[in-house]
């Protein structure tokens, strides 16, 4: 009882969200939360926010969460469906993960400190043990939230300039507010259609 009140905390998960279990695999160097809700809770629905009760559940999924001492920590579980009259079966939003994502909220936040202090993004990875694709997946998301909380901005003095990066000659565009000393967009390579991007977003 006392590891699944401590995950209980350690996850911060609040009603209808519990934690029913908690193996360790000393081999695997994982340690597997399970997670469950409550019977006869409604859930929203997430295109209209349309409380409604559980239709089905999804197949397990596995979510990774910040290591417990020298194990990784994997949240396990299904996600619940609503079958909404207006948009149909979707699964529900969950308070620990973004739709879609593989690591939770708090790992996610992990992955955005941890290249801040680290030579290079590969070490950053190789850190985290984790592969480039998923921590980059990560990163982008963590724009994406920023550029939405941010909002539509005027900038009065933009700043474009070019950085290559890897090898074989491969750009970005990088386009700044010089008022502010914030980046305001980042394309792919350095050609003409790659800075109208910026001004058609």
């Amino acid at each position: 009882m006392q590891d699944i009140d401590l995950y209980q905390q350690i996850l911060g998960l609040k009603h209808p969200w519990e934690v029913k279990a908690v193996e360790l695999d000393p081999k695997a160097g994982v340690i597997k939360v399970a997670v469950e809700h409550s019977e006869g809770q409604k859930f929203a629905c997430p295109k209209c926010g349309t409380e409604l009760g559980c239709f089905d559940h999804s197949p397990p999924r596995k979510w990774r969460h910040l290591d417990t001492c020298q194990f990784q920590t994997h949240l396990i579980a299904s996600i619940p469906r609503v079958k909404c009259p207006e948009h149909g079966t979707l699964q529900v939003m969950v308070p620990w993960a973004e739709p879609h994502g593989r690591f939770t909220l708090f790992m996610e936040r992990f992955f955005i400190q941890v290249p801040l202090e680290c030579q290079n993004f590969k070490s950053a990875c190789e850190l985290l043990k984790v592969s480039w694709d998923q921590a980059w997946h990560v990163l982008k998301r963590a724009v994406a939230r920023g550029q939405n909380r941010k909002g539509k901005t005027k900038v009065s003095h933009l700043g474009v300039n070019e950085k290559a990066y890897r090898k074989g000659h491969k750009y970005m565009t990088i386009v700044s507010d010089l008022n502010k000393g914030v980046v305001e967009y980042v394309g792919v390579d350095r050609k003409k259609s790659t800075l109208e991007a910026f001004f058609m977003a």
